[in-house]
């Protein structure tokens, strides 16, 4: 073998060499990329999820016999990231031992959104069992926010459920009743509460659940 033949196959074994470098090297920058991507998007999901501050039944009536007809549950995003309520972005649903509805906030902004100046107005005075004779299965009420349906950092919405519009028979909770309501965004966690109705039935009560 002369000199130039090996100078040429030498010569090929570098190139060739060179080439699975690149191909490693762009593999790996590709993977790195979507793990990249993969933190980001978690990032993102953790920032848009929600977390509750409080929850509320009310009933027209007390007593063992009794029935909570609504329900409100104040929540407040947990990260920095916003929240968008309209009812194209969000679904909310609704089930207990009787039925389940996967979405009952539907509808345009006007008729389910209430902001603070409506809410404190001398209709509902900023109490929220006075939203009991509205006519919409659910709808958002704005507790402390700039006007708009984005809830944002350091903003609270209440989400309230008519349970006596979205079934009067079979949504309303008895005595050791239980039920679960998930809020589902269109971006980021869904937030699930699982509550259970006390012994005794008050006109108002705040619930614990998980």
């Amino acid at each position: 073998m002369t000199g130039i033949e090996t100078a040429i196959i030498v010569i090929a074994f570098v190139i060739a060499a060179s080439v699975f470098a690149f191909a490693v090297l762009n593999m790996g920058l590709l993977t790195t990329q979507k793990a990249q991507d993969a933190i980001v998007s978690g990032v993102s999901q953790a920032q848009s999820s929600l977390k509750i501050t409080s929850v509320y039944a009310f009933s027209d009536s007390e007593g063992s016999d009794a029935k909570v007809k609504q329900i409100a549950i104040l929540v407040q995003p947990s990260g920095t990231a916003s929240v968008d309520f309209t009812a194209e972005k969000i679904a909310i649903s609704y089930k207990n031992d009787l039925m389940a509805i996967p979405d009952v906030y539907e509808g345009s902004a006007a008729n389910v959104f209430i902001n603070k100046t409506t809410f404190t107005n001398a209709t509902y005075d900023g109490d929220l069992a006075k939203l009991a004779t509205i006519s919409q299965n659910c709808l958002v009420v704005e507790i402390q926010g700039d006007g708009d349906m984005l809830l944002e950092a350091g903003e609270v919405f209440a989400v309230y459920l008519n349970l006596a519009n979205v079934d009067s028979d079979n949504a309303p909770l008895g005595v050791y009743k239980h039920f679960t309501t998930e809020i589902v965004p269109g971006s980021g966690s869904k937030l699930t509460f699982t509550g259970t109705m006390p012994a005794s039935i008050l006109k108002v009560m705040v619930l614990t659940g998980s």
